[in-house]
């Protein structure tokens, strides 16, 4: 079993193209992102609208920080995390200039350990050109959230990339963090011999430092990426039985709270 835990819909916002994908990559489900524009929620509807025409398909919806002090938006908000297809919430550190521990997110914090609610954090590189700052999505930004709120299960999306290492002792300090494998490789194009080669020789480090990859979870960041290709990279690391289940499915399933036929 295979679940693909960081992908996101096309610009025409349906679902088909990624459920052909997983069909041609053998993939059994998938968690979608759903981005939210400042002061409209309305796309995390149509991405729920999208996810709900198969059993394969579950949602994140993401937190937009400005928005965060109006009542209305967090009310909106938690309404949604109750849909039975979503199934956590995401938080672009960087794009937003906020430190993760802002004292204003505390609350949703609180609610989403409450509630078993899991929250990703966009950590690592930003977009060419961003005027957002890469302070803020250090994964070492994660270590104070995760410290303070210890119930709280949190997913590092990227794996914090470039800075592996940094994401390996977030990992190994906190047991309620976890990180996933997509948007390693340069986006919008086939990931070569040479690109698996040099991810392999990078997580070899990761895993000489925390002993085990059953800390991530796979993910693509589909359609920056071929879910066919990145699987193929993914399955190229050695891995033990037990490590291998935990980054294909397992953890995801854990974490979630994503059962599948």
């Amino acid at each position: 079993m295979v679940i693909d835990c960081h992908t996101h819909l096309d610009d025409d916002g349906r679902a088909e193209k990624l459920l052909r994908s997983m069909d041609d990559a053998e993939i059994d489900a998938s968690i979608v992102i759903a981005e939210t524009l400042p002061g409209d929620i309305s796309n995390a509807g149509q991405v729920l609208e999208a996810v709900r025409q198969s059993d394969r398909l579950w949602a994140i919806i993401n937190c937009v920080f400005s928005k965060t002090v109006e009542l209305k938006y967090v009310e909106e908000l938690t309404q949604l995390l109750h849909e039975d297809r979503i199934v956590g919430l995401k938080f672009y550190l960087g794009y937003e200039e906020y430190s993760a521990n802002d004292e204003r997110l505390h609350q949703l914090y609180e609610y989403c350990e409450k509630y078993d609610v899991p929250i990703m954090f966009h950590t690592g590189v930003l977009e060419t050109g961003s005027t957002g700052l890469l302070e803020y999505s250090h994964p070492l930004q994660v270590d104070r959230v995760a410290t303070r709120f210890p119930n709280l299960t949190i997913v590092m999306a990227h794996m914090g990339n470039p800075w592996l290492i940094d994401c390996a002792a977030v990992l190994a300090k906190n047991q309620n963090v976890y990180a996933d494998m997509s948007a390693f490789f340069a986006e919008n194009r086939s990931i070569t011999a040479h690109d698996v080669e040099v991810f392999k020789q990078r997580m070899e480090q990761v895993r000489v430092f925390l002993y085990s990859y059953e800390k991530f979870l796979f993910g693509t960041d589909y359609p920056l990426y071929s879910q066919k290709e990145y699987l193929g990279a993914v399955e190229a690391l050695e891995m033990e039985q037990a490590e291998h289940e935990a980054v294909m499915h397992a953890n995801a399933a854990r974490v979630f709270g994503i059962t599948t036929s």
